[in-house]
């Protein structure tokens, strides 16, 4: 059994590391608000008076993940064909039936998520914002990249909050700026915030799309309160009734995650730079570098982000464990970083956990 060691002390032990990485999971939102960001309060808040197949379907399965019954429709749409004499009506619904429950769960996230930043305390904030400064407080010398598998607001209103008298500076960048172009010499500025790809000093990455990030087909577009003197949340609600969904990843497992991340020149530029962190940089070589993560359990839907750190050059990895380490949940997550640890045989991997609740994320 490892020992488990406090955040304090993992911080410790990154001191000599040149840079320092943060990777957030589910766990970093459902601490901050139980009742509305675990998949259970999501499925009993999602209306599915209307669509008896799919709640059958969560029935069947014995659980209330959306992402195992939406990979479960899928590939049951792709297998049935063989047993139906090439019939199509049942895999076409199941298919339908898996796209309507991806819309499903974007509608239950943005009805269920806080209206505005107020109805979070400003203790929470406050603690959050330290847990940050861990990583990208400007005057940090070893300043990485944060990266989020979440697509609530949350990190977006914890790194945009302003606290009075707080002597904390954190280094944000998500990449979105206003474009400008010249029209007979006389400058023009963009209406909206856009993405402004490779290259703009991008440290803050959503990895799997976020509630307030819209692809409109020719660019990517993040909606902003400042623009409007409207809440995010209630944007997000318009956008919805509008048929427009923001830049999000809700596939069932992770090959198909990886599909839509590919096709999505946000995405995939965030996850190649995921990937290039955990790879050394650029030049592709070991650095001294190292990453925390935060609320994330491993799961097989996510086994395209334990792959990157199973094929990488990262030099240490701490990880996050909340709980008992002989609980089942952490003892599987330990087993998947053990046989991740054994997979770097050409570059060696340091692996410690430390107990999440010790970094008091929210205080």
């Amino acid at each position: 059994m490892p020992r488990l060691i406090t955040f304090q002390e993992a911080i410790q032990e990154s001191q000599h590391y040149n840079k320092r990485h943060l990777l957030l999971g589910n766990g970093f939102s459902i601490a901050c608000i139980p009742t509305i960001f675990s998949y259970n309060s999501l499925y009993e808040e999602t209306n599915l008076t209307d669509n008896a197949e799919i709640k059958k379907a969560f029935e069947q399965l014995h659980t209330t993940d959306f992402e195992l019954v939406i990979e479960a429709l899928e590939k049951a749409a792709r297998v049935l064909p063989a047993y139906q004499n090439g019939s199509t009506e049942i895999p076409l619904k199941m298919h339908s039936d898996a796209q309507k429950l991806k819309e499903l769960l974007i509608e239950t996230i943005a009805s269920r998520h806080p209206h505005y930043p107020a109805e979070i305390e400003e203790e929470k904030f406050k603690a959050c914002r330290k847990f940050l400064s861990y990583f990208v407080e400007n005057n940090l010398p070893n300043k990485g990249y944060i990266f989020s598998l979440n697509y609530d607001l949350l990190l977006y209103w914890t790194l945009m909050h302003d606290i009075e008298g707080e002597n904390i500076e954190l280094l944000h960048n998500d990449g979105f700026n206003r474009d400008v172009a010249m029209e007979s010499g006389v400058p023009h500025v963009s209406e909206y915030l856009t993405w402004q790809g490779k290259g703009s000093g991008q440290n803050i990455h959503y990895l799997h799309g976020a509630l307030h990030i819209f692809d409109t087909g020719h660019q990517i577009e993040k909606y902003t309160w400042t623009d409007t003197g409207i809440r995010l949340i209630e944007q997000c609600r318009q956008a919805l009734n509008e048929d427009k969904f923001p830049l999000f990843v809700s596939e069932g497992d992770y090959e198909k995650k990886l599909e839509k991340i590919t096709h999505s020149p946000y995405l995939f530029s965030s996850y190649e730079s995921f990937e290039a962190v955990v790879n050394g940089g650029r030049y592709n070589t070991s650095g001294n570098t190292c990453m925390f993560t935060y609320g994330l359990s491993f799961g097989d839907n996510d086994r395209h982000i334990l792959n990157i750190f199973a094929n990488g050059k990262l030099k240490h990895l701490f990880v996050g464990i909340y709980g008992s380490l002989s609980s089942s949940d952490n003892t599987e997550i330990i087993r998947k970083i053990e046989l991740l640890k054994a997979r770097r045989v050409d570059y060696p991997i340091n692996i410690s956990y430390y107990d999440s609740s010790s970094a008091e994320v929210w205080g």
